[in-house]
């Protein structure tokens, strides 16, 4: 990163080799906390980086709590304010790190805390539908087994 200086609290989370609609050719691209940073290489003996793009992950467009950033295939699709990106990498599974990376930093959160989030909100959706005590039930199966739960009942929301 030649023509970009990082701030105090910005990390870089991933580094590579893509093609993309904001520059021709190959573009270099650095994904760090707050930005996406897209530059060119210029020169044949002294290599040289040109800044082409720098792209802010605050502005990365959401819908339905979800960041808009979708990948099919090697190409990766990032909607922001000022316009669409697409990042054509070299291979699927580049494209699979960069996503689960990019996501990460856009929402602040893992993948493992935004798949237990889900599972939070289906419980209680179906706790609300239903009028259901969901957990309770699970764990009445697990402390008492299947004859004791159907025995005592299925727990009712308090």
């Amino acid at each position: 990163m030649a023509n970009y200086d990082l701030s105090a609290e910005e990390v870089v989370l991933y580094e590579g080799s893509v093609t993309s609609n904001v520059g021709k050719g190959n573009l270099l691209i650095t994904l760090t906390s707050q930005k996406v940073v897209f530059e060119k290489e210029k020169g044949v003996f002294k290599k040289e980086r040109e800044l082409v793009e720098v792209i802010a992950l605050e502005n990365v467009k959401f819908y339905n709590e979800e960041a808009q950033i979708k990948q099919k295939g090697s190409a990766v699709d990032i909607q922001t304010i000022e316009k669409n990106v697409t990042i054509t990498f070299t291979g699927m599974l580049e494209a699979r790190k960069f996503t689960g990376k990019i996501i990460d930093a856009v929402t602040g959160t893992t993948l493992a805390k935004r798949g237990s989030d889900k599972i939070k909100g289906a419980f209680n959706m179906v706790d609300d539908t239903l009028g259901l005590d969901t957990r309770g039930t699970i764990k009445g199966l697990l402390e008492n087994g299947v004859k004791g739960t159907i025995i005592n009942g299925i727990g009712k929301k308090k």
